[in-house]
């Protein structure tokens, strides 16, 4: 007998996992819209192509995007912070989990705003990660007003802040 290697999330067949509008959970003229772009890449910087889905939620809010070549792209509605029972702050975020081939099961990670300095600050989870690796968890800005440049990297020197989901 051989044993059979471990299966890895997929195959993920974007025309049952996207739907229309489920890319977005507010129009993009939408005056608090927010915008995420970005990419998917590996541990070589290359980019993770058409085999990858993300879906993005804050409390009141999701939404589920795939790649194509390698990069998504998202529309929300910023979040509000959020007090937890033990009175500590949560900066608006979006939770994110990863589905993509290679992996057993979802990564889970976060995206922060710029525009929240004070929040983020200030934010429960972020003060749990080393100050030298919490701008990989904040999106960045970009020359289109309410777009914002968030990457993803699996591996390597930057590689994402990825939280345990038992």
């Amino acid at each position: 007998m051989i044993l059979t290697p471990a299966q890895t999330c997929g195959p993920l067949f974007g025309f049952a996992m996207t739907p229309p509008g489920i890319t977005r959970t507010v129009a993009e003229d939408d005056p608090g819209a927010v915008v995420i772009e970005g990419m998917v890449l590996d541990g070589q910087g290359d980019h993770v192509g058409y085999g990858a889905f993300l879906e993005l939620w804050s409390q009141e809010q999701a939404c589920r995007v795939r790649t194509l070549e390698g990069r998504f792209r998202a529309v929300v509605r910023k979040p509000e912070p959020v007090t937890l029972p033990d009175g500590n702050r949560l900066a608006p975020h979006l939770g994110i989990f990863l589905f993509t081939r290679g992996l057993a099961g979802p990564l889970a990670t976060k995206v922060y705003f710029p525009d929240e300095e004070q929040a983020n600050g200030s934010d429960a989870i972020l003060r749990q990660i080393p100050e030298a690796r919490r701008p990989l968890l904040i999106a960045q800005p970009t020359d289109v007003e309410r777009h914002l440049r968030y990457d993803i990297r699996l591996q390597g020197e930057s590689e994402s802040v990825f939280f345990s989901i038992d």
